[in-house]
């Protein structure tokens, strides 16, 4: 294989910042989700200030999956509820959404299972927050539902060819999935979704998550580390049988995370916690929801 790329990299980056941008105050909201000194007035303020928005965290905080009985009026009430995490991940949620719901062949992807795999780092990553024996701020979570977005901007501005070309290429030449984009494209799906997130106005530390997330090294941010420890759990969050090749593709997984492991002061016992608790919630969400 060449190891010069087959595309442009700047064409890839122009399609990435391209992306149909988030509504401005969702970007606000994520900027205050981020910021230490901002408070749960400053933040329903914001929601308070957009409509659309408004019905939607109300509508949210009212849902049964959050296993609630009273009915929340006001949109202050319904930020303390939901927990400010929570609201940042639900409210992107609800706007990318239905982009991550195509299949991806390429990456081994079924229609919906994407958006069923960052679901479930969202939650991993949520659950790493209580666990970590170090500070991991609220906007992990966040970070860790758009980890993949990148492989939807790929999907769209390339099309079947290009993938079918990059599947073609790993199997050829014996690399995995992200070395072969940094050989196609030059550049990976992580880059791409953290340009994404930029062009988005997200805070840095979220931008930082998406493109860390394949990343274990010990210069991680807190936020980079929970991010990537919940990718690395995503596929054991939603299998449970897995055979013989792929338990030990997850023990590879996890040698592979040891690094960030220890930037959050988790152990072995720790991470098998992380991933049951994980499971736990995924499998309610994914009842309440039809799943």
């Amino acid at each position: 294989m060449t190891t010069a790329p087959l595309v442009d990299p700047a064409d890839l980056l122009a399609a990435a910042e391209s992306v149909e941008p988030l509504p401005h105050t969702v970007a606000r909201l994520a900027t205050l989700v981020a910021d230490p000194n901002s408070d749960i007035g400053m933040i329903s303020e914001t929601v308070s200030l957009d409509v659309s928005l408004s019905a939607d965290v109300l509508r949210l905080a009212n849902s049964a999956a959050l296993g609630h009985r009273a009915n929340i009026t006001s949109v202050r009430d319904a930020v303390v509820r939901l927990g400010i995490s929570t609201l940042l991940s639900l409210t992107l949620a609800s706007r990318v959404g239905d982009r991550m719901l195509q299949a991806l062949p390429t990456y081994g992807l079924q229609s919906g299972a994407l958006w069923e795999r960052s679901v479930a780092a969202s939650i991993a990553a949520e659950v790493i927050r209580s666990r970590a024996r170090v500070p991991v701020p609220a906007e992990a979570g966040t970070a860790a539902l758009l980890h993949d977005f990148g492989k939807i901007v790929l999907a769209r501005h390339f099309g079947k060819q290009i993938l079918e070309t990059l599947a073609l290429a790993a199997a050829t030449d014996g690399l995995d999935l992200l070395e072969t984009e940094r050989v196609v494209f030059g550049l990976t799906h992580a880059d791409i979704g953290g340009t994404v997130a930029e062009a988005w106005g997200l805070p840095l530390t979220i931008v930082d998550g998406i493109r860390d997330h394949h990343e274990a090294h010990e210069d991680l941010s807190a936020v980079s580390a929970a991010v990537a420890l919940a990718c690395a759990m995503s596929f054991e969050v939603t299998t449970r049988d897995a055979d013989p090749e792929e338990r030990e593709s997850q023990v590879a997984r996890r040698r592979e995370v040891t690094p960030v492991m220890k930037i959050l002061q988790l152990d072995d016992d720790d991470y098998h916690e992380i991933v049951a608790r994980s499971r736990d919630r995924f499998d309610e969400v994914a009842d309440r929801f039809g799943g």
